[in-house]
């Protein structure tokens, strides 16, 4: 009986050790396992749960409308035949979570980890087929023997073989073109200190991040303007002293709608500024359909422009604006102490489906921006441009190209910009009677309530409005276009865009709120496609259109 009862307490223990070393190898995380030194690291930590909630977003139900389906058949099946065959290869590994990381700002130094249940057959064998259908090569098991033989130092980054290799850490499959990130990979997973995690500038911009999400994108570094390539990304910082720049960005899926939360480490010195003001949403109305409200710095923008006025000729034109402005005596830097901030409102005209824009500048100084208006009006513009009074305020109409013209002046402390005397007016009477406009839009204010109180730039965007009024108008253009470029219309058919009904019955308002923190800003936008995520389809679609045009 003693002996039965020993030999159970022995099974129970050994039970209990493996059981909690399979817990320990499966909760390794896979920024325990990235390299610490990455340049670029992107994971998807609960894949089983970001597919369960993905059919409820307004995304995929767009997606799964059949004009849409029509419109996608043709691009999906000019995917090359590897890389289609890469990713059935991924749903055979029914992986529950992703990482990728990449040390090398040439993109040649990377690991990519999977974490699956799948047996020793089938990892093997799909394994291998990513590695030959992505690289042409075969996929070397990294074991013990390669892992002495690379040893336990800093990743040699730098040396890449012609080798794809791949390795089992806990319930990770890593597949690399370096054994000494491999190497790195088994080491990390060991240390409950090492990887990525360890390092303090993603703790940093990690605990800036709601920790329920589907996506994360971690990127050192910031973007970079010269008069060379215009606008990059530098990964290495190049000053001495310069403090450490980072970008994390983190997608998760709530209900039909993303969130998306950007937190930029900019400036550790830089310090919360006051709630953003925004007097212009007294200038909406029942029928605008976008507004905006931002900060404005004027000599950033003068330097950001005198940077790029040899490559893009609206910033050459907005230079030498500013330029004329410091004919007058006034610098930019003046300019910062009497603009404030900057207000967008977009107003839909149902009668003619038509999106109409207006701006407003917050002025500190009114009499001293009326005599600076007056001067440059006066001594540039006296031909184009002449005084008028609209809505019994004292204005300026100047004369564009052809039949276009803008009216402008200063109604209190914020100078009117819109496209024709009525609108001007229609501004004007709004804030006189101090209206409530998008305030009163319950719509709106469930949005706004969704992102933090903003303290450098909001914006609000009706997405359904927007998309019927923008796509039925440039539909037309779009279908002569592509028809016209054969090498567009090889992967895009022309007679088979979606139907504008079938796409804006998903769509909702769109809201991005920029707050500023001790160490950087962060960004929140909500919506069935976010502002950051509009914006990469309207790039992408851009740049995909040049690529195929060449």
């Amino acid at each position: 009986m003693k002996r039965l009862i020993a030999g159970g307490l022995v099974l129970l223990l050994v039970a209990s050790g493996v059981f909690l070393w399979r817990r320990n190898q499966n909760s390794l995380s896979s920024s325990q396992i990235a390299p610490a030194d990455c340049l670029v690291y992107i994971e998807m930590p609960n894949l089983v749960q970001t597919v369960t909630r993905w059919p409820d977003t307004a995304l995929s139900q767009i997606l799964a409308e059949p004009s849409v389906q029509r419109f996608l058949r043709q691009p999906v099946s000019k995917i090359p035949e590897n890389f289609q065959k890469a990713l059935r290869s991924l749903r055979e590994l029914r992986c529950s979570a992703l990482f990728f990381g990449m040390t090398d700002p040439n993109y040649q130094s990377w690991v990519c980890g999977l974490q699956t249940s799948a047996d020793e057959k089938v990892w093997r064998r799909e394994i291998g087929n990513i590695s030959g259908s992505l690289f042409g090569l075969t996929a070397q098991e990294f074991g013990a023997d390669l892992h002495k033989q690379t040893g336990s130092g800093p990743s040699e980054t730098g040396k890449i073989g012609v080798q794809t290799y791949c390795a089992k850490v806990g319930s990770w499959i890593l597949l690399s073109r370096s054994t000494a990130l491999l190497s790195d990979a088994i080491l990390n997973a060991k240390m409950a200190s090492g990887g990525l995690r360890s390092l303090k500038l993603f703790q940093e911009c990690r605990s800036k991040i709601p920790a329920d999400y589907d996506i994360l994108c971690f990127v050192r570094g910031g973007p970079s303007i010269d008069l060379a390539s215009v606008l990059r990304w530098r990964f290495h910082e190049e000053k001495p002293g310069e403090a450490a720049r980072a970008v994390l960005a983190a997608t998760a899926i709530d209900g039909t709608q993303l969130r998306d939360t950007i937190f930029a480490l900019t400036d550790t010195s830089a310090a919360p500024t006051s709630p953003l003001d925004w007097p212009g949403l007294a200038m909406t109305g029942p029928t605008t359909a976008g507004y905006l409200a931002t900060r404005v710095s004027p000599s950033k923008i003068w330097r950001w422009c005198d940077q790029l006025s040899q490559e893009w000729p609206v910033a050459e034109t907005i230079r030498n604006y500013m330029s004329e402005v410091k004919a007058f005596g006034i610098d930019p830097r003046d300019l910062d102490e009497l603009l404030s901030y900057a207000e967008v409102v977009v107003d839909h005209d149902p009668s003619a489906d038509f999106l109409k824009a207006a701006f407003s500048l917050g002025v500190t100084d009114p009499a001293k921006f009326q005599h600076l208006i007056d001067q440059v009006v006066t001594e540039k513009f006296p031909d184009s441009c002449r005084k008028i009074e609209v809505a019994s305020v004292p204005a300026y109409a100047m004369q564009l190209s052809g039949n276009a013209s803008i009216v402008f002046g200063l109604v209190g402390h914020q100078l009117l910009i819109a496209w024709s005397g009525s609108v001007f007016a229609e501004l004007v009477q709004r804030l006189k009677s101090h209206n409530a406009g998008l305030e009163n839009n319950a719509q709106f204010k469930a949005m706004a309530k969704l992102v933090a109180e903003p303290t450098d730039t909001f914006v609000y965007f009706d997405a359904k409005t927007g998309f019927e009024s923008l796509y039925n108008a440039s539909r037309p253009m779009l279908v002569f276009g592509v028809a016209l470029i054969p090498t567009i219309n090889k992967y895009i058919d022309a007679m088979a865009l979606p139907q504008t009904a079938e796409v804006s019955k998903h769509l909702s308002p769109i809201v991005l709120s920029r707050h500023r923190v001790a160490n950087g800003v962060i960004d929140e936008s909500v919506g069935p496609i976010t502002a950051y995520e509009a914006l990469a389809f309207v790039s992408a679609g851009g740049v995909a259109m040049g690529l195929l045009e060449h």
